[in-house]
């Protein structure tokens, strides 16, 4: 029997560090796929030509609603987004990228994965425990999709 359907199931990593390099704290858990984020990956797939990156940018927040299929947005987002480091093997794409010392700093409880530096498509959004960065701290989110 023939499958032809396929499904996206993403997954962030996040790893806080000191000013040592020492790793305080780390959240490994499952992410939302968001709907407005798989129209997205099928206008992009069907293009004469894909300008840029493929959702290259983190953006991280303060949020703590529950993350849904329906998010198009961070809840309580942070200023700065992150273009990060695109790679593949397999069937999974990933993205990391390092917010460094005095890039948002807080009590963070939310990141989404997005295609442009401000606005754009969100394809994914995560809640987790409140992640405490400091001001001299490190952080280093890893987002996969994978296409099973």
């Amino acid at each position: 029997m023939l499958n032809e359907s396929f499904e996206l199931k993403g997954h962030i990593n996040i790893k806080l560090f000191n000013e040592a390099g020492e790793l305080k704290q780390e959240v490994d858990k499952s992410n939302v796929i968001t709907t407005v984020g798989k129209n997205y990956l099928a206008a992009w797939i069907a293009a004469a030509s894909q300008a840029g990156y493929f959702m290259q940018y983190i953006g991280l927040g303060e949020g703590t609603t529950a993350a849904t299929s329906a998010d198009t947005d961070l809840e309580t987002p942070l200023a700065s987004r992150v273009a990060g480091n695109l790679t593949s093997s397999v069937n999974v794409w990933q993205n990391q990228a390092t917010f460094g010392a005095g890039v948002n700093t807080g009590a963070l409880t939310e990141s989404g994965l997005f295609s442009a530096s401000s606005g754009g498509t969100m394809i994914a959004r995560q809640v987790f425990p409140v992640v405490n960065k400091l001001a001299g701290d490190t952080i280093v989110f890893t987002w996969q999709i994978t296409i099973a």
